[in-house]
């Protein structure tokens, strides 16, 4: 029922919704007509598998009508139509989280804020209409202390959100919100939650103090980010996010002491229940959240009442009920990893605590089974996220377990005096805050060991081979369990057949054979286990040869590709992210170039200028990939349509380029040399100053990356080049280690920028026998005068540029670099 509840909610909410309302009707109707004939064939083979059909089909159809009906509901009425429209707006909305930081403004520099809001009003061209609308609202600093039921009006453009995506719009706001706090509990929670975070930072221990309110409240802001990839790194991130274990050692602990009072059975529970309601309140209830609450709940009440463990089919069920409630829930990876981690404990812990208790002392083989089980179920999914395997994550794990319950409990009971007796909060927040950095000081030291974070093959691909290898491994485990408990078997019936044969001279036949049996089995067991090691490792021999060989997994640099005549080139940022800069002529070049680079997501898309061989291919940018944000340069003075258009179709905001504009994306940073601003700057949509050519119009980004500095020129001709040179000092003081040379090597690119600026190597993106003559051969032979090595689309195709052993290479795409 759980595969079928996801499977249909992740379809649901991508379809749209009058399709996914026919397919609950569908499924309603044949719902029906099961549950009528069923009965009448109830003993037949045929009844059995129409009775067993019946879970499935009401799930199906639960779901697919809740997720219908939301989507048919964003897409209605004005909301709907000022979402479609791209709307500049002024609203009214309700906070529905806390405000979190985001990567700063690339234009401005300035920090911004995430924050998911509910839209109830809002007023477009002069009229005021109601609305329902879930919004992802960015902005600026002014954002940063808006909490969960806060209510705040502000104004904005909205565009359309990507189909899946929780909310149905982006805003982005032009203004400081007016902001009417939360009163009630909200307040109580948020007070006790920015509270604590505060008073954390009187434990003096910079990672203690950083890393305390994420493991007690799920609060990362205030984490130091090399501490944070510390725990990525040795996977260590879960103990940050509010756990079904968190839920159980509150409940436990508030029921224990609540008896120790002499509080009547159910009296203790329902002070327990209150206490994790306040606890979900203060952390933010969201579903992640929620579904730790209900398992920690209910296995804690199989625990204290003596009735076992939890059972499959309550994970399976909550899992269910919380997807009919939210179906955007299928597309959460917090969502998706509370529940494998779950699920791994139930199915797995038990099999491995068995297996790896045949050898080990029964407190660590259970102290060692529980990460364990849970790493292995959440392995793929992780691999999703970031294709590297954490080499120590199990010891790193068992290292860091002892300390978490006590941190749980110090730390709560912390946040809850803080309020009331700060004084009695002090002891127990200085104590909570050793073991944060115990904690802290086991990411560290394991992060930093030798082989910390291994590459693995990136995408579906990958999380297949991995789950291939954590199956493997758990099998082996248990595997190896059997062996050590048959060899030991063995040995006991060889001893008493030994004393046997001492009282009699004589030892019975099938004794023999039967030993030679068991010994048989033990090498055929110990000879499968030695078997599926080896597989896995040439799972992860493999895995590891198609990804790039490099320990930070970054094989190349920047890339041209070839996409006839025209413009398409790509700076990495990340595993799967890039900064794309123009996009060619043909979306279908783009597209596979775009693939082959394995670009999941490009951070900004720069369009030079508005010509079609720099622009037209850019819609490709779109598929299957999210587009982070465009910007571009024109002559034009207001929005060219054609970047409008293609703004509307990536649901981006466009913004224009000019000289002093800057940004950053992970280890890349880019600088915008050219063109120059208009004196009197006005809003976004105007140009730059007026007489320019569209190629003159053309953004020259200067790029930076890995120690490499990288030149992007557009079609930029020879005079604006020398104007540019003149307004811009850091080229002289800046080696420019690659140039990308202007107008595809027309003559009218010019040989100022080679002259001057002496680059190592030059490229050029250029159609292969194009009717122009590029490149013309006066800008090959003013390359040539400069010493520049010249990289041509033309005769290499698509190509890379990657770091060996200090020295810049270029190698074709095609050869796997």
């Amino acid at each position: 029922m759980a595969v079928c509840a996801w499977a249909t909610a992740a379809a649901a909410v991508r379809l749209p919704g009058p399709v996914t309302l026919l397919a609950a009707a569908a499924g309603g109707a044949l719902l029906l007509l099961l549950l009528v004939v069923s009965p009448w064939k109830r003993q037949s083979r045929y009844g059995r598998s129409l009775a067993a059909a019946l879970a499935p089909l009401a799930v199906l159809a639960l779901v697919a009508s809740s997720a219908g009906s939301a989507v048919v509901s964003r897409h209605s009425g004005p909301a709907g139509a000022a979402v479609t429209s791209s709307a500049s707006i002024t609203g009214e909305l309700v906070a529905r989280s806390d405000a979190r930081p985001a990567a700063a403004d690339r234009f401005s520099g300035k920090p911004r804020y995430l924050l998911e809001a509910e839209l109830n009003s809002f007023t477009w061209a002069g009229e005021r209409s109601p609305a329902n609308l879930p919004v992802l609202v960015i902005g600026g600093e002014a954002y940063a202390g808006i909490h969960l039921g806060d209510r705040f009006s502000t104004a904005g453009t909205l565009s359309a959100s990507a189909p899946g995506d929780r909310s149905a719009a982006v805003l982005r706001v032009s203004r400081p919100p007016a902001v009417q706090s939360a009163g009630g509990l909200l307040a109580l929670a948020t007070d006790l939650r920015t509270g604590f975070a505060s008073r954390a930072e009187a434990i003096g221990n910079r990672d203690a103090a950083g890393l305390l309110p994420g493991m007690v409240l799920g609060d990362r802001s205030a984490a130091p980010e090399d501490l944070t990839k510390a725990m990525q790194d040795t996977g260590l991130t879960h103990l940050t996010a509010v756990s079904g274990a968190n839920c159980s050692y509150l409940l436990a602990f508030v029921f224990l002491v609540a008896r120790l009072f002499r509080a009547p059975r159910s009296a203790a529970a329902v002070v327990a229940v209150v206490v994790l309601a306040g606890f979900v309140l203060v952390v933010r209830p969201d579903a992640s959240v929620l579904r730790a609450a209900v398992m920690g709940s209910i296995g804690t009440a199989a625990v204290l009442t003596g009735r076992g463990k939890v059972p499959a089919a309550l994970l399976c069920l909550c899992a269910v009920i919380l997807l009919v409630a939210d179906p955007w829930l299928s597309g959460s990876y917090a969502f998706i990893l509370s529940v494998s981690a779950t699920a791994g404990l139930i199915f797995l812990g038990p099999r491995l605590t068995a297996g790896l208790g045949r050898f080990l002392p029964q407190p660590l083989a259970v102290l060692t089974a529980v990460p364990l089980a849970a790493q292995v179920a959440c392995s793929p999914v992780l691999i999703l996220l970031q294709p590297n395997l954490p080499a120590y994550s199990l010891p790193a794990n068992i290292a860091a377990a002892p300390a978490v319950p006590f941190v749980t409990i110090a730390g709560m009971a912390a946040a809850v005096l803080g309020q009331v007796a700060p004084a009695l909060a002090l002891p127990l927040m200085l104590s909570a805050g050793v073991g944060a950095g115990w904690v802290a000081g086991v990411a560290r030291f394991f992060a930093d060991a030798p082989g910390a974070l291994l590459p693995w093959l990136p995408g579906p691909a990958g999380a297949a081979a991995m789950a291939a290898a954590a199956a493997l491994l758990t099998l082996g485990v248990m595997r190896l369990g059997r062996v050590k408990g048959s060899g030991g078997a063995t040995a006991a019936a060889r001893g008493q057949g030994h004393h046997r044969q001492i009282r009699s001279p004589r030892t019975h036949p099938g004794a023999r054979r039967s030993g030679r049996v068991r010994g048989s089995r033990t090498v055929v067991r110990l000879g499968a286990v030695l078997a599926g090691a080896a597989l896995a490792a040439v799972l992860a021999a493999a895995a590891f040869r198609l990804v790039p060989q490099d320990a930070a997994g970054r094989a190349w640099i920047a890339a041209g590709c070839d996409v006839g005549q025209g413009d398409a080139l790509a700076v990495r940022t990340g595993p799967e992210s890039a900064v794309v800069i123009d996009a060619g002529p043909d979306p279908p070049a783009l597209d596979a170039c775009l693939d082959r680079l394995r670009i999941r997501t490009i951070d900004l898309l720069v369009i030079t200028h508005a010509h079609a061989d720099h622009y037209a291919g850019a819609a490709a940018a779109g598929d299957g990939r999210m587009v982070e944000s465009l910007a571009f340069s024109s002559a034009e003075p207001g929005l060219p349509a054609e970047i409008s258009e293609l703004a509307r179709g990536l649901g981006v905001q466009p913004q224009r380029l000019a000289k002093g504009g800057h940004g950053q994306h992970g280890g890349v940073r880019w600088d915008v040399l050219w063109p120059p601003a208009k004196a009197s700057p006005g809003a976004t949509g105007n140009g730059p100053p007026a007489g320019l050519t569209e190629n003159d119009a053309s953004a020259v980004l200067l790029v930076r990356t890995e120690g490499i500095n990288l030149l992007f020129t557009g079609d930029l001709e020879e005079d604006a080049a020398r104007q540019m040179l003149r307004s811009s000092p850091e080229l002289r003081s800046e080696t420019v280690h690659v140039l990308k040379v202007a107008h595809h090597g027309a003559r009218n690119s010019g040989g100022v920028l080679p002259a001057e600026l002496r680059p190592p190597l030059a490229l050029i993106s250029v159609g292969k026998e194009n009717t122009y003559g590029h490149p013309a051969p006066e800008t090959l032979k003013n390359l040539e005068q400069a010493g520049s090595r010249i990289a041509r689309t033309d005769q290499l195709g698509s190509f890379v540029l990657h770091l060996k052993d200090g020295s810049l290479l270029v190698s074709g795409l095609d050869a796997g670099f």
